[in-house]
């Protein structure tokens, strides 16, 4: 909540980075974060990522022009790697960036490394709403005023993609 407030309170600040940067946020892994493993609890790394988005959008702009909008993201997908744990008061960092979008979602990749080396590896898309409806990232652009260009998106974002719609297609056929 207190993360909430304070985006809140910064969002009309001017931005400190463009759209596309990546914005690095420094954590240390609680005792409240651990699980009976002893290492970060697999759920507390989507209250990190979120954290980080929320930053994100603060600290590019992003923010301001979406609540002025009226509009917001909600999380469609994500794919995580867990690739090493990140034990009790571990430092780490998270690195969040927008990969670049398609008709439909905007895509974000976020890594969580200490010592500089990757630990997990996040993939999401995220859907734009406005007035309780899917919006398109062209017509967020458009109600914001955020006029940007997508790079092309990464392969393995577009296999990703791939992956998704077939199981899509299956669960549609069940």
């Amino acid at each position: 909540m207190l993360e909430l407030i304070s985006a809140a309170r910064r969002r009309k600040r001017p931005p400190t980075h463009q759209l596309f940067d990546v914005v690095t946020q420094e954590y240390r892994v609680g005792l409240l974060d651990i699980d009976l493993n002893m290492h970060l609890n697999n759920a507390k790394y989507l209250k990190f990522m979120d954290r980080c988005r929320l930053e994100h959008a603060v600290v590019t702009g992003l923010l301001n022009r979406m609540i002025e909008a009226r509009c917001n993201g909600v999380v469609a997908n994500t794919e995580i790697s867990y690739i090493r744990e990140l034990r009790p008061y571990q430092q780490f960092q998270v690195h969040t960036r927008i990969l670049g979008w398609d008709d439909k979602y905007v895509y974000y990749d976020q890594r969580f490394e200490s010592q500089r080396k990757l630990h997990t590896h996040a993939l999401l898309r995220v859907a734009n709403v406005y007035g309780g409806k899917s919006i398109s990232p062209q017509t967020l652009q458009e109600i914001t005023g955020f006029n940007q260009t997508s790079p092309a998106l990464p392969e393995y974002v577009e296999q990703w993609k791939r992956l998704l719609q077939t199981k899509r297609r299956l669960t549609e056929s069940d």
